[in-house]
């Protein structure tokens, strides 16, 4: 007798109509269809066999219904048999398990059988309960990815979490129109720490119908508040969630479950293969990925694009296992080597971005470059940052909730480049503040003042590209109170010379020319300086040149601005740094469009190509305005139009400007 499906029922409507017409299909073909619904536990894969399974019964002269998981009778191939045949009236059951197995396959070699099966944990349980005749079928659950399924030729479907609207849906249900238009933030935040789950979804959708008096954003701040949040996902007491979680735990091997358990204890919920090893022990790394297929095998964890993925309750569930099963000296030892496992990562990909010198002990060679530092690597090494993005955020907050203030600072330090080349100024400002912090502290332990000037810039650089100049001159004059601190050491001359920059470029960002180029006057005489180390004073001077050119142009000082915009131009376009290349052409640019240079409008429309190859939005956004200021009406509008819509995706103030002056009547018909 088959089971009632659920009543309620949302968002798996394709996945039904496909597995009917297959079955059908199968059916009308004489074949036996054999379709197994596999996902994570709690994702509905026995709700959509059940809803499939009553939409097909009239199309079968029985069905056979039985669950095999860990909380049902009959959990083996011979218990189920016995269900079957008391089911299918079969006149005498034999004792042993090959009788059981000949009298069912005459009993159902006269009629086409529906068999439902749920939980199933192999292939061979399948095959041995197979009806005998043509056009009969075999609907199935299981939590196991097992290759068996794929070599028997089993049809397989994926079950996926719901979408937020969907999962809103599920959970709403029954309750009042106006709970749900007047909650609805609160639904959607109780949706979402639910993981879109539907057993989770329809256990928190039953709390909130029975407890009628509670709104449900007082559930979503006692969910968001509750260290173990399992335990509001209970009926009558019965924590069902986690107990499909559980089950799954604890069919793994013990390396499997050490895996499982550590995994909980990565900061995000998606990691790369390399991330595996770096949780195990030394001696267990050769099994690193056989351990990690196993997890697969009981989706515990998922294929995320290139990565691997945990859904957020599993997650939960595998640091609650963390937490109770590793010391707590193990716990702590396992974050910090997942703390400098990301941190070389970084420094291997940021070394690669830019010829900048950084500071930190891993950028003295100890690391090697991640690729060669062309375009193709800087562009492999910003994807790989890209989709490290992340983690690489929670992993610097996890170093410095772990107390580990000498991998944090290194950490913000790290990742400035990647941050800044991509625009992600909330990031910087978040990492680095955290990253200044840590260095604070590493100042008063060790006395060490070059990690807390480090800091100071970093950060203010990010508050300078966010548009906070008063919080990025303080961040600039703190560095520079530090600095004395060094006394005559050459790294005292490189930091005070950065610095010095900064500043000016604050100056320049406020209108105040001559203030910027008096500070970078007083930067180009500390690189000048014979204790300045000399492998980077060619490089810093055409920093200066490349920086300061713009503003000698706003100064009217022309033949100036151009010399330094031209030396700056060729000197890194034999560097590797294609980053500052393509700001040098832009800047040079940019000098020519205010001389006006015939030469201008190519030389910024080759720095516009390179900004777009490298994705740097922020340059490409004020090179596309300047060029379109030189083009007739119509492309020129178009290009401004441009540089307004990425400003606003940046949320940056020169959106309203440039969308002021594309209205002036001036662009015509272009600026439509």
């Amino acid at each position: 007798m088959l089971r009632f499906a659920p009543r309620h029922f949302v968002d798996r409507a394709d996945e039904c109509r496909n597995l009917v017409e297959q079955a059908r299909a199968e059916q009308a073909a004489a074949r036996q269809g054999v379709f197994v619904l596999q996902g994570i536990g709690g994702v509905g894969k026995t709700a959509v066999m059940l809803r499939c399974a009553q939409e097909l019964q009239p199309s079968f002269d029985c069905v056979l219904d039985a669950s095999m998981s860990a909380s049902a009778q009959a959990k083996t191939v011979e218990q189920v048999l016995d269900v079957f045949l008391f089911q299918l009236e079969a006149n005498l059951i034999p004792p042993t398990l090959d009788g059981k197995l000949a009298v069912y396959r005459r009993e159902t070699s006269r009629r086409k059988v529906l068999v439902v099966l749920d939980d199933v944990d192999s292939a061979e349980s399948i095959l041995d309960l197979l009806p005998e005749s043509p056009g009969s079928a075999v609907l199935a659950t299981s939590r196991l990815r097992a290759e068996a399924f794929e070599v028997h030729g089993f049809a397989t479907v994926r079950l996926k979490v719901l979408s937020e609207r969907h999962g809103v849906e599920l959970l709403s249900r029954g309750l009042d129109e106006s709970v749900v238009a007047e909650e609805e933030r609160a639904l959607a935040g109780i949706a979402r720490l639910s993981g879109y789950l539907p057993l989770a979804l329809t256990i928190a959708g039953a709390h909130l119908r029975i407890r009628r008096h509670e709104r449900p954003a007082a559930l979503l701040r006692r969910l968001e508040s509750e260290r173990d949040l399992f335990a509001h996902f209970t009926v009558d007491g019965d924590r069902k969630l986690e107990f499909v979680y559980q089950a799954s735990y604890d069919a793994l091997a013990p390396l499997e479950q050490q895996l499982y358990r550590r995994l909980g204890l990565h900061p995000g919920l998606r990691f790369s293969s390399w991330v595996v090893p770096v949780l195990l022990e030394e001696s267990d790394r050769p099994f690193a990925a056989d351990t990690l297929f196993a997890l697969h095998r009981w989706t515990l964890v998922v294929e995320s694009d290139e990565q691997h993925e945990m859904h957020s309750l599993i997650h939960l569930h595998a640091r609650g296992l963390a937490n109770g099963h590793e010391h707590p000296a193990d716990v702590a030892e396992i974050r910090r080597r997942l703390a400098e496992a990301y941190l070389d990562y970084a420094v291997a990909r940021a070394l690669v971005l830019s010829g900048r010198r950084q500071f930190g002990p891993r950028f003295d060679g100890r690391v090697a470059p991640a690729y060669e530092a062309d375009g193709d690597g800087h562009r492999r090494a910003v994807a790989d940052l890209e989709a490290e993005a992340a983690n690489l955020r929670q992993v610097v907050e996890m170093a410095s909730a772990a107390g580990f203030a000498d991998l944090t600072w290194q950490l913000a330090e790290a990742l400035t480049n990647f941050f800044f080349q991509r625009s992600r100024y909330a990031d910087a400002i978040a990492v680095q503040t955290l990253g200044l912090s840590a260095a604070r502290e590493m100042h008063e332990e060790t006395g060490d003042a070059r990690p807390l000037i480090v800091l100071h810039t970093e950060l203010g650089k990010a508050y300078f590209a966010a548009y906070t100049h008063d919080k990025a001159a303080g961040q600039f004059a703190a560095a520079a109170e530090r600095i004395a601190e060094l006394g005559e050491e050459p790294d005292a001359l490189t930091m005070l010379a950065k610095t010095f920059v900064w500043q000016g470029l604050v100056h320049n960002r406020m209108g105040e020319y001559e203030a910027a180029i008096e500070y970078f006057a007083r930067s180009a005489e500390l690189v000048a300086n014979p204790g300045f180390p000399g492998r980077l004073r060619s490089r810093e001077q055409r920093l200066l040149d490349m920086n300061g050119a713009p503003i000698l142009a706003k100064l009217g000082r022309l033949p100036e601005a151009l010399a330094a915009a031209e030396r700056a131009a060729a000197h890194f376009a034999s560097d590797a740094d294609r980053h500052n290349y393509a700001k040098s052409l832009a800047n040079l640019g940019e000098v020519l469009a205010t001389a006006e240079d015939s030469r201008a409008e190519e030389v910024l429309r080759a720095a516009l190509v390179l900004e777009q190859e490298l994705k740097l939005v922020d340059f490409e956004a004020h090179t596309a305005a300047i060029l379109g200021r030189l083009l007739p009406p119509e492309e020129g509008a178009r290009l401004i139009e441009h540089a307004a819509a990425v400003y606003e995706r940046l949320a940056d103030q020169r959106a309203a400007a440039l969308r002021a002056e594309i209205e002036d009547p001036r662009w015509g018909e272009g600026a439509e």
